[in-house]
């Protein structure tokens, strides 16, 4: 059985609330079992003018060797490889952590679309 896409709502300028603007990509995430908001981004190739903010301040994108779009997310412990169709995590703190589609299924609950 196909996962189905998930309606959610863009956030703008890396800031806490809610635009109108929906895209197919990012999600408000709630954490199990904890009540602190995350954010989560799904890299999908898209051109630098529509990462949120908060990606556009610590990645870059580049080519592998065998050319493969790599978004390079650069971490206090070193460079973090996220490819196409996996996520980016922020939370309240602005720490960000990666993860592929089947983690972030499993590790939280996607809050509903308003």
């Amino acid at each position: 059985m196909a996962a189905q896409p998930l309606p959610v709502r863009a956030l703008s300028d890396g800031r806490d609330h809610v635009s109108e603007k929906i895209v197919d990509s990012t999600l408000n995430l709630k954490p199990r079992p904890t009540n602190v908001a995350l954010i989560a981004w799904r890299f999908t190739g898209q051109p630098l003018h529509e990462w949120p903010s908060w990606v556009q301040s610590s990645c870059s994108l580049q080519r592998s060797e065998d050319g493969h779009l790599e978004l390079r997310h650069e971490r206090r412990n070193g460079t973090q490889i996220v490819y196409l169709d996996e996520w980016l995590v922020r939370d309240l703190d602005g720490g960000v952590c990666f993860y592929t589609d089947a983690e972030i299924r499993k590790e939280f609950d996607i809050a509903p679309s308003q």
